[in-house]
């Protein structure tokens, strides 16, 4: 996933810097086969990508970004870590979250980022310790624009499956909740969109273990990736087994859940 996220930016790179991939071998930078190769996500070493960006000219800190995915790539799993007000872990996760054409959602007690009302996010944001002004407004904005993006695509998938917990917390207030709660039932009346909760009296189920997205795309370039999301950072997950084994849990947990209509 990091290598295939790595190309894309790289190939929108050089078309900003106005460079064909001939170019590049003209320039005796690389052939043709192996610019391909990167371009298209099938190989990504830290030494290629600082070769490229200097070449297109790329600002340091995007340089640095994609220097980071190429180490990434080099991993099954792998872990990144928070850095600024909006998370540089969380950047990833955006991309693939913009380009994803299914997204599996489960969380035993907070409603999804992309779906939650002002008020409730306004209550959530800054739960990691972060008090600035400016991060926060930077991060609701981000919010704001992430809902308008997903609920613009029609060709998306949302499956959405939370715990009784979601609706027992009071985020900001009970009105708040009552918002959060309706918000989400009209959501659920959206084509695409699937929103469950698992009801007061469910049994063990897998959720138990760990609160996950699990995100699908289209065509050959992006694998299947588990996004599991801690308070620091974030971890990826795209090897079959993993993959399998939380498609296998969020298909149980769907089985074990209610429409969110009939969860009171």
């Amino acid at each position: 996933m990091a290598r295939s996220e790595l190309g894309l930016r790289l190939e929108a790179a050089r078309k900003k810097a106005g460079k064909t991939q001939s170019d590049i071998a003209e320039a005796k930078i690389f052939g043709l086969t192996k610019l391909r190769e990167i371009e298209t996500g099938v190989r990504a070493e830290p030494g290629d990508v600082w070769t490229l960006c200097r070449f297109y000219e790329v600002e340091p800190d995007e340089a640095k970004e994609l220097i980071h995915l190429a180490d990434m790539a080099k991993l099954e799993a792998f872990w990144e870590d928070s850095r600024d007000a909006v998370p540089g872990w969380f950047e990833l996760y955006l991309a693939c979250e913009r380009q994803c054409s299914k997204l599996s959602y489960w969380h035993p007690e907070l409603a999804p980022g992309v779906f939650q009302t002002a008020a409730y996010a306004e209550s959530v944001v800054g739960t990691d310790g972060t008090r600035d002004p400016g991060a926060i407004r930077t991060r609701l904005r981000l919010r704001d624009e992430r809902q308008r993006a997903m609920l613009e695509r029609d060709d998306r998938v949302v499956q959405v499956v939370l715990g009784p917990g979601a609706f027992e917390l009071e985020l900001g207030s009970s009105k708040t909740m009552a918002a959060q709660h309706q918000a989400l039932c009209e959501l659920n009346q959206r084509p695409g969109i699937d929103i469950r909760v698992l009801p007061r009296r469910s049994p063990a189920h897998p959720g138990m273990s760990a609160r996950f997205s699990l995100l699908d795309f289209h065509g050959d370039r992006r694998p299947s990736v588990v996004y599991l999301e801690a308070l620091t950072g974030a971890r990826y997950l795209e090897g079959q087994r993993h993959v399998s084994a939380y498609r296998e849990a969020f298909s149980n947990l769907c089985r074990l859940s209610i429409p969110i209509e009939e969860f009171a």
